[in-house]
């Protein structure tokens, strides 16, 4: 799989998936922004926003949920190795 389709997937997932977390830190509309992966698959950065609430609260309530989002991403996306999610906000990037 080319890592643009693996991208592609992922954030459709992620997307997914964290819209269904009943975490009170996590906001009712949470963007995955991007999501960059390793040259060997095995991690895959995910870049997060929201218009509202703490993004560090955001970023730890998802890094607490990596498990069961990590599942997700094993269930619905074809690989032979699930990548590690990392999180991270994006104004943590330089644009």
């Amino acid at each position: 799989m080319k890592p643009e389709q693996l991208q592609s997937q992922l954030t459709r997932v992620l997307s997914e998936a964290i819209s269904g977390l009943r975490d009170p830190r996590v906001p009712m509309i949470v963007t995955v922004e991007r999501i960059t992966v390793t040259s060997d698959y095995g991690i895959a950065r995910v870049y997060v926003s929201a218009m509202t609430g703490d993004m560090e609260d955001l970023l730890d309530a998802l890094r607490g949920a990596r498990g069961y989002l990590q599942r997700q991403v094993a269930d619905q996306v074809k690989l032979r190795r699930t990548p590690t999610l990392e999180f991270h906000a994006v104004s943590d990037t330089i644009l």
